[in-house]
Order: C-alpha cells, then sequence, then structure tokens
C-alpha cells in the first residue's frame, strides 16, 4: 500500500520506517524546512525503549544520554530540598531509561529510515478527499496525488485532524498551564544536576543539555489564555510572567534568544472517541496527546506507529488494522492521561499554601518507599508483547 504520513516526528518517522519494514510505501509531508527538532529533554524508558531495540537504533542513542544524575527541587538560594536520586529513578522505573534531547531522537530515526522513504520537507496537506478506494490529497506547495491511506502524525495542533474530524476545540483539553523552552549558555559551571524552582504560579526547571557549555531554561506557568502566541512576542510574554522571580531566573531571562528560537505551546491534552475515519487514521499526539508531564508521550507516539504498522500487516483490511490499533492502544493513552491530569493540578501550585504542601509531599515521597507509587503515576512498563 500507498501511505501518506503527514508530519516528520516521532510518531510519523517511527510509522514510517515499521511500514516500509512491512513492505508497504510509505510518502511522508512535514511543513517544517527540516524537520520538528525540539530543544527540550524527553523521558525514554518502557515502551519507547522497546521500540528502539526493535528497531537497532539504541547504539546510536546511548552516547547522547543527558548527562543527569539527580532532579532537585530547589529554593531561591539554590538550595535542594528533595531529591530524585538516579537509584530511586532505577527503583521506579524498573528497566532501561535513557534520557535524551529531542533532537537526538529524531536523528537517530531519520537516519534509521534513511533513503527507503521519501520525505518532503517544507510541504504539507491542504485538502483531503476520500472517495472510498483511495485518499486523494491536494497538497499547499501544488499539485494532487492518490494514497491508498493518509496518517495524521502531526502533531497536537494537527492539520490532518482538523480536515478530517473537525477543529481542534473540539478535542482539545487545555490544563491551564503554558511552558516554553530554550538553550543557555552554561555560566554556572552546572554539573549533572537537573533542577526545579517554584514559585506559586510558576517554576523554572534547568538542566544539561549534554552539548559542552550549553544548558537548557525551561518555563511553566498558569495561564487562562489557551491560544497560540507569536513568535515575536513569546520574549516579552515570558519576562511579564516570570519578572522579579528568585534563583537564576532573571538571568535565564537576559539570556532568552529571540521569539524565533522559543520553543512554547499549551499543555493540552486531545481526547477523541475515535481515532480513525474511512481511509484515515491519527497517530501520536494528533489523537492522544497527554502532555509533558505524562513522561509517557515519546514512549506512546512510538507505541502507536509500531502497532498501527503491526495491525495493517496482520489484518490488511484498513478498517479491521484501523479499529485493532485504537483498541490497544485507546485504553493506555486513556489511563497516562488521566494520571497526567492529576499530576498537573499540583505541579504548579497556584497559592503560597499549595507550594508549602508540594514542598513537604515531595520530601516525604521522593524515598524508595514510594516507588511503587511513583512507577504507577507514569506507568513504565512497555505494554508491547514479548518477541518470541
Amino acid at each position: 500500500m500507498k501511505v501518506l504520513i503527514s508530519g516528520a516526528g516521532i510518531a510519523g518517522l517511527t510509522l514510517a520506517y515499521w511500514l516500509r519494514r512491512h513492505g508497504h510505501e510509505p510518502v511522508v509531508v512535514e511543513r517544517a524546512p527540516h524537520g520538528r527538532l525540539g530543544g527540550y529533554g524527553v523521558d525514554f524508558f518502557g515502551t519507547g525503549y522497546d521500540v528502539a531495540a526493535r528497531m537497532d537504533i539504541l547504539d546510536r542513542l546511548t552516547p547522547y544520554r543527558l548527562p543527569v544524575d539527580t532532579v532537585a527541587f530547589v529554593d531561591a538560594s539554590g538550595r535542594p530540598g528533595a531529591r530524585m536520586t538516579e537509584a530511586l529513578l532505577d527503583r521506579i522505573i524498573k528497566g532501561p531509561h535513557l534520557p535524551l534531547m529531542h533532537t537526538t531522537l529524531e536523528g537517530a530515526l531519520l537516519d534509521a529510515v534513511g533513503d527507503d522513504v521519501e520525505i518532503r520537507f517544507g510541504e504539507s496537506i491542504a485538502a483531503v478527499r476520500d472517495t472510498g478506494t483511495a485518499v486523494e490529497i491536494d497538497f499547499t506547495g501544488g499539485g494532487t496525488q492518490r494514497f491508498d491511506l493518509l496518517v495524521g502524525a502531526d502533531g497536537i495542533h494537527s492539520r490532518t485532524r482538523e480536515l478530517v474530524f473537525g477543529p481542534e476545540p473540539g478535542f482539545a483539553h487545555y490544563l491551564g498551564c503554558r511552558l516554553a523552552s530554550y538553550p543557555v549558555a552554561d555560566r554556572y559551571d552546572w554539573g549533572r544536576v537537573r533542577a526545579h524552582y517554584t514559585e506559586p504560579g510558576r517554576q523554572v526547571v534547568v538542566y544539561p543539555t549534554g552539548e559542552p557549555g550549553e544548558l537548557v531554561a525551561l518555563f511553566l506557568f498558569r495561564s487562562s489564555h489557551s491560544g497560540n502566541v507569536p513568535r515575536a512576542e513569546r520574549p516579552e510574554l515570558l519576562r511579564s510572567r516570570f519578572g522579579g522571580m528568585g534563583w537564576l531566573t532573571p538571568s535565564l531571562l537576559a539570556d532568552a534568544p529571540d521569539g524565533e528560537s522559543i520553543f512554547m505551546d499549551t499543555m493540552t491534552q486531545i481526547v477523541m472517541p475515535s481515532w480513525h475515519r474511512g481511509r484515515v487514521a491519527l497517530v501520536g499526539d494528533a489523537c492522544g496527546c497527554m502532555t509533558m508531564v505524562s513522561a509517557q508521550g515519546v514512549s506512546m507516539a512510538m507505541a502507536g506507529a509500531y502497532l498501527l504498522a503491526e495491525a495493517l500487516e496482520s489484518e490488511r483490511d484498513h478498517e479491521r488494522a484501523f479499529a485493532r490499533y485504537q483498541e490497544r492502544m485507546h485504553g493506555e493513552v486513556t489511563r497516562r492521561q488521566r494520571n497526567a491530569l492529576r499530576f498537573t493540578r499540583t505541579l504548579v501550585p497556584a497559592s503560597r499554601a499549595g507550594l508549602v504542601a508540594q514542598n513537604l509531599v515531595s520530601r516525604v515521597i521522593m524515598r524508595e518507599t514510594f516507588a511503587p507509587v511513583l512507577r504507577s503515576q507514569f506507568g513504565a512498563g512497555s505494554i508491547l508483547p514479548a518477541r518470541t
């Protein structure tokens, strides 16, 4: 089958790899000129790690493991309170764990796909017509082509979903927080720590990228506004929301790049009763975004891509394959969305009292005794059946 995949992110590239392995002809379109490489870290374990192992790309990833041994929750002068050590994290996850920059994983997936798959950067879908026997696609760059299937792997703001299933507000559940990130120079002799500093309604996180002399600054803040923020307005929005904040915040804001280089988005989940319609299906954040606080977005994107390709290979009939894929994934995604929703409510406390409570709970729960509780929150195990 000839399958058009919209989106060259984690889900799209993983799907392209497995479809090609099963003998299909995937074509990938990506509206960005060189891919959607995000400058932020991801937690890579469980199902995602399992899929990567089956793709034989772990050797490509392991040398780029983020140099973080400890997660520390610090006060305004940088003194750590609660800590999550690597030993505790190992007990929580109970399996391989590979923290990575998003760029590293996408680069490895691009290498794995290689020249076997056609990828058209700077191209996107303008219109979709499902004829019953094929999908006709009009492209923004001009021209029309027919494909057997269309898969939207184009993220939380999926154009495919909008064209086939309806506008984003019908599926988006905004969690009341916004996030932003960008790289900064390490002027602090930082070390192997990911540090979190929180004040009511806002949080700053700093960690090393693995590149010499470079850190990532991550900003989380409560906001009633769920719309897009134009890139040119992002530096000023961060300065207004984080002005007067303690710890390293003034220096991090002073080092902010121009708006074009600042990643910013809302903490929004995508909830849909059905992930497929006719000859069109969705995968990854396009149909089941859980937000970054789930620590499972990458794993579930790779899991969905793997299981969708497997279903198309086993069933042959696309309608049965789409149904099988959703049946296998939907419950797993829903459970992780619920966990992430609960966690988000306490992630950035709105009041001083809430912050005090968060600090107390963090000091208690960051112990080996509570590893099973934390494991149930993040659902680290692989959902794939063992290979025979």
